[in-house]
């Protein structure tokens, strides 16, 4: 079999998995986003302790992108078109927490996948130092969000459809307005309910919109975008983007928690997949995928060890 027949084989399998609306992205949504604005009231209201509640915040922040991500490639609605209403609403809530635009980041992210791993062309390689040093690390993520908004109107708003920058104005007038509400609320009704101070209720979002997300964002860029494109410098189909393999006792429990992302290699080869299935295409064809090329890791002791 040619190289070319190996890679189309492997394309027409990976659409298999593409072909029913994709469930868990749906009720993670429906979870995550309400427990986003939810987690704040809590702990203002004194049900939940304020670290639990920065911890809670990060977690959801890391947990929002794979919606966002996912509606992005259009992997929820899969290959029925009839139901792209869907995967765009997936795409419009999991903005508003993420605090980035579908459309911006459709933009930015599509640049990322067409460029990876190219100097001046991928745009996420402005994380590609973020282990430098301690301002690279806490910067990273914010100079990653600034960008979707810097590259959309730089590269797109100029020659955007009417209607594509209506749509970009208002989803960052309700990614605003929601916040804006949320902080009404905090220093407004449920503190009164509380009965606490206007600085308690201040440290409170300090650590639950502030602190929490920006932790969130950390670990999502490093474990996302950081160590999967690692060393930032290899481009090219299946060879830019690696896999790692937990150990067998940990593969289950450890890949969920890491949203899947440790098989990020599938995603670039195949981005329609939906994330839950990763694993699944990778295992399937494991072989082919190393004849091709992409990079694999195995945890070995305290060390990643390439195993391809």
């Amino acid at each position: 079999m040619s190289n070319r027949e190996q890679v189309q084989l492997m394309k027409r399998s990976a659409n298999s998995y593409c072909d029913t609306l994709a469930w868990p992205t749906i009720i993670l949504i429906t979870i995550v986003f309400p427990t986003y604005f939810l987690t704040p009231v809590a702990v203002v209201a004194g049900l939940m302790p304020a670290v639990v509640g920065m911890l809670v915040m990060a977690f959801l922040t890391y947990a929002v992108y794979t919606a966002l991500h996912e509606a992005v490639h259009g992997a929820v609605c899969g290959g029925q078109q009839k139901h792209r209403w869907v995967n765009e609403w997936v795409g419009y809530l999991a903005a508003i927490p993420s605090g980035v635009p579908m459309c911006a980041h459709r933009h930015e992210h599509f640049s990322h996948h067409n460029h990876t791993n190219k100097l001046g062309e991928d745009p996420d390689l402005v994380c590609a130092d973020m282990t430098n040093n301690l301002w690279r690390l806490v910067a990273s993520p914010i100079l990653l969000t600034a960008q979707n908004y810097q590259l959309f109107l730089r590269q797109r708003w100029p020659t955007a459809h009417k209607e594509l920058r209506r749509t970009f104005v208002l989803e960052v007038f309700v990614i605003l307005f929601s916040r804006v509400l949320l902080l009404i609320a905090l220093f407004g009704p449920v503190a009164a309910s509380a009965g606490v101070s206007s600085f308690s209720v201040g440290m409170d979002i300090v650590l639950t919109l502030i602190i929490g997300p920006l932790l969130g964002q950390l670990v999502l860029v490093y474990l996302f975008a950081y160590v999967v494109h690692m060393p930032h410098t290899v481009a090219g189909k299946f060879v830019d983007t690696s896999i790692f393999e937990l150990p067998k006792v940990l593969r289950g429990v450890g890949t969920w928690f890491w949203g899947f992302q440790n098989y990020h290699g599938i995603h670039h080869a195949f981005p329609r997949v939906p994330w839950y299935q990763y694993r699944a295409v990778f295992e399937a064809h494991r072989d082919e995928l190393f004849e091709q090329g992409m990079p694999t890791y195995q945890l070995s002791g305290l060390k990643w060890r390439r195993i391809n």
